[in-house]
């Protein structure tokens, strides 16, 4: 099987391969494929941060799980994962559950994990008519462009993660602590929170709270680049629109927000800091029309990733490693 490779006009992220053949070739052409390419796909990745796979046969979600552990041996379970997901194998997952209407902020999944996944991928199954796109972005340029002031805060102090999840109660808000880890055994969270240095509280009606302090800023672990790496962003109560973030306020208090983030010194992070850091994120983003059967791979060091409002239906797939 020949490819060819290339670029969107709106800059280097992501690079497209696409096959030369006249025939759509299989999932296993292209598992097979990778398999002989996979020096120079480190390399793409490493330059672009993010490599789409288009034209290929990978329509079904064994065909996804079976690239994606071409790309990445060693699929990871979503422990300790924010967003509201289906498992659809093993090691598959649906994309974020979350208002069509609304887009998703800019992030790097799981970048307030102690280890987060190196490697993301996205699978198009069904893309929706209007909208939806992933948006990603070079967190590399981020760094560069966040005012200085605001950046050096982040540097320097870290950031506090602060998450509530309920025990399972109806009405509660956001995913269980059952959901978060994928378990019910209390011991098996605890061990796990202990191994990651995560601080934690058993709250009434079997609730849990969690807080984490981790880097703001990072370098990349091959590249040593520096570059933007955290979730203030999206964890924050800034992050909601108005509406839903009064009544959270009203019904939680900060305290018992399902997220929130400060500094790691555990200093007020301000609305306007985070606004700054949204719109700088969102300047730098590129979204493209997902086709059916597209299979993007992404740097998680590298490229943090959205997703923009949409109608109709739609369902992207994903795994990490």
């Amino acid at each position: 099987m020949h490819v060819k490779s290339s670029t969107f006009s709106t800059g280097p992220l992501p690079l497209v391969v696409e096959p030369e053949d006249v025939a759509t070739p299989s999932a296993r052409s292209l598992v097979a494929w990778i398999g002989g390419n996979a020096p120079w796909l480190g390399a793409e990745l490493l330059i672009h941060g993010g490599i789409l796979l288009r034209g290929f046969a990978v329509h079904e979600s064994t065909d996804f799980q079976q690239v994606a552990q071409a790309l990445v041996p060693e699929l990871k379970p979503y422990v300790e994962g924010q967003s509201p997901r289906t498992k659809v194998t093993d090691r598959v997952y649906t994309s974020t559950a979350y208002p069509p209407q609304f887009s998703i902020t800019l992030h790097n999944e799981l970048s307030y994990a102690k280890e987060p996944p190196r490697w993301l991928l996205f699978h198009c199954h069904t893309p929706c008519p209007v909208g939806g796109e992933t948006a990603i972005c070079d967190v590399r340029r981020v760094y560069e462009k966040v005012r200085p002031d605001v950046r050096s805060r982040f540097e320097t102090k870290g950031v506090k993660y602060v998450k509530n999840m309920h025990g399972g109660a109806p009405g509660g808000f956001g995913k269980s602590w059952m959901d978060h880890f994928e378990t019910s055994d209390r011991k098996e969270v605890e061990s796990y929170l202990a191994a990651n240095g995560i601080r934690y509280e058993w709250l009434r009606n079997g609730a849990l709270r969690t807080i984490s302090i981790r880097p703001g800023v990072v370098k990349h672990p091959v590249t040593k680049e520096t570059h933007w790496f955290n979730q203030a962003n999206l964890w924050h109560i800034s992050n909601f629109e108005p509406r839903r973030r009064e009544q959270l306020m009203r019904l939680c208090g900060e305290e018992k927000l399902p997220t929130h983030a400060y500094f790691g010194d555990a200093t007020v992070i301000r609305d306007e800091e985070l606004d700054l850091v949204r719109k700088v994120m969102w300047a730098n983003a590129i979204s493209f029309r997902w086709q059916r059967g597209d299979v993007l791979l992404l740097d998680n060091y590298l490229v943090a990733h959205g997703r923009n409002p949409y109608e109709g239906p739609r369902k992207i797939l994903v795994a990490m490693g």
